[in-house]
């Protein structure tokens, strides 16, 4: 890639020669992959065995100070994998019993997931899925419709301020709801198998984090305006102090019951129909996937 334009930094640069922000390379750098029991129930499913095809990507264009997966996205390198060993690790996923691919952290390989997918897609035939942090362009999320089938961005932050303090990115709010937009407007409908497993559509995640409710509050009225009371929220509880949070005293805990409570009464009140909520006892390291 002569020029990397795909994320919201528009570095610019030959990843050939030099890296930009994200730190990623110019072809498939991949930390980890494994059956992942612990997404969504219908994203794992039930099953002892069978469960999401995961791919952990290496690296991130976003700094978050409290990244549980640090390791690879921020310190540790994965291995550089050429399209034909990404498509083996797919279909080894397929072979194992995942119920889709689930591509962690993709957002610096749009480019090159485009590519791959338009020759695959069909060979894999499973639901892609594209788990992102929402930190994306809704051009390069235009350019991937017809090849993703389910969209699982996050929304973490509506303050610009929380998301360059905790997060080093500018105007996140504004390029993660954009991008969430186009994501419902590629996929209008929810589709569900037999099994209850999702095959197209629109999952939004959002980590609480302590301290910040106010700001939850307002992406919770944000997506009442635009997407309405019928999308399909995942609401998670999981944040504990991991990182760098320690620099920060106000996000240096986990959350409190009633930080989290108060959220999920709002959604209620206002007729939210399909919210996934967790125990708080899921803030915990040991569902954090171990990286290789």
């Amino acid at each position: 890639m002569s020029k990397c334009l795909i994320c919201p930094w528009e570095c610019g640069v030959d990843r050939i020669k030099k890296l930009g922000v994200c730190r990623a390379p110019n072809q498939f750098e991949v930390a980890h992959w494994q059956i992942h029991h612990w997404e969504e129930p219908f994203i794992s499913g039930q099953h002892p065995i069978r469960g999401s095809g995961t791919i952990f990507f290496s690296h991130c264009n976003l700094r978050c100070v409290y990244c549980q997966n640090y390791d690879i996205s921020q310190i540790n390198h994965g291995q550089l994998v050429s399209e034909e060993k990404f498509l083996k690790i797919c279909l080894d996923l397929k072979q194992k019993g995942a119920y889709n691919i689930n591509l962690v952290s993709p957002t610096p390989y749009s480019a090159y997931l485009k590519k791959f997918l338009k020759k695959y897609k069909k060979q894999i035939g499973l639901p892609i899925i594209w788990n992102s942090n929402g930190y994306e362009k809704a051009k390069t999320i235009k350019s991937l419709a017809n090849l993703v089938d389910v969209w699982l961005p996050d929304i973490k932050y509506y303050d610009n301020q929380i998301a360059q303090k905790y997060s080093g990115a500018k105007n996140y709010f504004k390029f993660a709801s954009q991008s969430i937009l186009i994501m419902r407007k590629i996929s209008p409908q929810d589709i569900f198998n037999s099994e209850g497993l999702i095959e197209k559509g629109l999952v939004i995640r959002h980590l609480v984090l302590p301290n910040q409710t106010e700001d939850s509050f307002k992406i919770l009225n944000w997506i009442k305006k635009y997407l309405g009371e019928k999308t399909i929220l995942s609401l998670m509880s999981q944040y504990y102090p991991t990182y760098q949070a320690f620099k920060y005293p106000e996000i240096n805990r986990k959350l409190k019951n009633e930080e989290y409570q108060e959220l999920v009464d709002w959604l209620i009140k206002n007729n939210f129909e399909n919210v996934l909520i967790q125990d708080l006892s899921s803030a915990d390291k040991k569902f954090t996937p171990k990286f290789k």
